[in-house]
C-alpha cells in the first residue's frame, strides 16, 4: 500500500480514537500533535500536483504549445515564453514562484516537462517527494536505474523510473559522488549519497 493511501486510511481511525467514551482520558498533547501531522500530510497529498511520464496536471507531452491555457486553477497562475540553447520554452508559475518548464524542440509541441519548484511532486511507491527532498527518495524507488548521458566532451549520470528522469542537486555532493557523477566508468552507488544530497532535477526527459 502506498504511503499516502496508508495515511488516508489511518486518518478516520485516529479521529475515532480521539472521540472515545466519557470515562476515558482526554487526548494528550502528543496525540494532538500526531493527529495534526496526519491531517497536514493528507492535505499536502490532496493539494499536490504530480508529474508523470507524460504530464503535469493538464499539461501534456505531445500537445501543441499554442493550446496551453494562460492559467489552470490549482496548477499555475501565469506562464512565460522564452528560449534555451536547444528549445523554445514556456515556464509556469504560481504565487510562490516558478514550478515547471516545458520544452519545444522545434515542432510546435511539448517535448519535455521539467520540474523546477517544490509544488510539483512525484507519486512514488514509497511516498511523495519533489525538488529539494532527499535524493534517497529516488534511490529507494523499486526498479530505478542509473543511466549515463554523454554530451559535448563529458556527461553525467541520471536515474530513471517509469518514464521520469532524476538527478541530484549540485549542492551537498561529497568528494566521491562528485567524481563518480561525471565518470561514465563508475556508476554512483547509494552509499555515495549522504543525507545532504537533495533532488535537483525531475523531468519527463532531458532539456537538450
Amino acid at each position: 500500500m502506498k504511503k499516502k493511501n496508508a495515511i488516508l486510511y489511518a486518518l478516520p481511525l485516529l479521529l475515532l480514537a480521539g472521540c472515545g467514551s466519557s470515562d476515558k482520558k482526554s487526548v494528550g498533547e502528543s496525540d494532538s500533535v500526531a493527529e495534526s501531522e496526519i491531517i497536514e500530510a493528507v492535505e499536502a497529498v490532496r493539494k499536490a500536483n504530480f508529474i508523470t511520464k507524460d504530464s503535469v496536471g493538464g499539461i501534456m507531452v505531445g500537445a501543441s504549445v499554442n493550446t496551453i491555457p494562460e492559467s489552470i486553477p490549482g496548477l499555475y497562475t501565469s506562464r512565460q515564453h522564452g528560449a534555451s540553447q536547444d528549445a523554445v520554452t514556456v515556464s509556469f508559475s504560481d504565487d510562490s514562484g516558478e514550478q515547471f518548464v516545458v520544452y519545444d524542440f522545434g515542432e510546435g509541441k511539448i517535448d519535455v516537462i521539467n520540474v523546477v519548484g517544490p509544488a510539483i511532486k512525484v507519486d512514488a511507491p514509497d511516498g511523495v517527494f519533489g525538488i529539494g527532498d532527499s535524493f534517497a527518495n529516488v534511490l529507494s524507488i523499486p526498479g530505478v536505474q542509473a543511466e549515463w548521458i554523454g554530451y559535448d566532451d563529458g556527461g553525467m549520470w541520471y536515474w530513471t523510473w517509469d518514464g521520469l528522469w532524476f538527478a541530484p542537486s549540485q549542492q551537498g555532493l561529497g568528494e566521491i559522488l562528485s567524481r563518480k557523477l561525471y565518470d561514465s566508468k563508475e556508476t554512483p552507488s547509494a552509499a555515495d549519497f549522504s543525507d545532504d544530497v537533495k533532488v535537483g532535477f525531475i523531468g519527463t526527459g532531458l532539456p537538450f
